[in-house]
């Protein structure tokens, strides 16, 4: 439901995004024929699986280069998102806060998928005073989960608590508009490292650190079939 939230959004405040949604609308079910000739789409594959793969795509991955566990991997976690009310919970209280339209319209304006949403939720449910554990490179602190270094990179204040696990009112980093638009900068700057037009490659130089990720990436064969996010 939360995708035709953003879907409609975005069309009632741009027309002409609603023109390039149409046409790409076109480009996507004559790629769709391909993979249905290729087998990909076959009649035997299931529609929750048709929907894995096409949200891969929406990351920059490509349905045939996309290996079997996968599938079965994501499978494995959506039960387990089912298996507790938490995933109801940070929604509602996204959409209680208005949160869900602030992460699509500024992921959209970095012309990054909307889909991004669901980082946020993944680091901090949208609790708005979520505080990390201790790390090496500090506490990370608000819904994006900015460590002080990267937080300051992208222009955020860090409050006087830096060093303190507790919640911090002058702390950028809980200032929800001012972390996503940071978030939406970073994730875009990300891409053009190592993990090029990778999605899922950049939500795991996110989560893991863009230079760890890049170090993992530079170990790999230079061609595309075995430098990826599966490999």
């Amino acid at each position: 439901r939360i995708e035709t939230q953003f879907q409609q959004a975005s069309e009632e405040e741009n027309p002409e995004l609603k023109k390039m949604r149409k046409q790409l609308s076109v480009m996507e079910s004559r790629y769709d024929t391909f993979l249905e000739k290729l087998g990909v789409f076959s009649e035997n594959v299931s529609e929750d699986e048709k929907l894995i793969l096409k949200m891969a795509r929406i990351f920059g991955e490509c349905e045939v280069d996309i290996p079997a566990d996968f599938v079965a991997e994501v499978r494995k976690y959506i039960e387990k998102w089912r298996s507790t009310p938490r995933l109801i919970q940070a929604v509602k209280r996204a959409q209680l806060n208005g949160y869900s339209s602030v992460v699509k319209t500024t992921m959209l304006n970095q012309y990054l998928p909307p889909q991004f949403f669901y980082l946020a939720l993944q680091e901090s449910d949208f609790k708005k005073t979520t505080v990390g554990p201790l790390t090496r490179h500090g506490i990370a602190k608000g819904i994006w989960q900015f460590i002080p270094s990267t937080a300051r990179r992208y222009g955020l204040k860090t409050g006087p608590l830096l060093a303190v696990p507790h919640f911090d009112p002058r702390d950028e980093r809980f200032d929800f508009e001012l972390a996503t638009r940071a978030a939406a900068h970073y994730l875009h700057d990300i891409y053009a490292t190592e993990a090029q037009a990778s999605g899922l490659l950049v939500i795991a130089s996110y989560n893991l650190g863009e230079e760890r990720v890049a170090k993992l990436i530079k170990k790999m064969p230079q061609n595309p079939r075995d430098r990826n996010f599966w490999s």
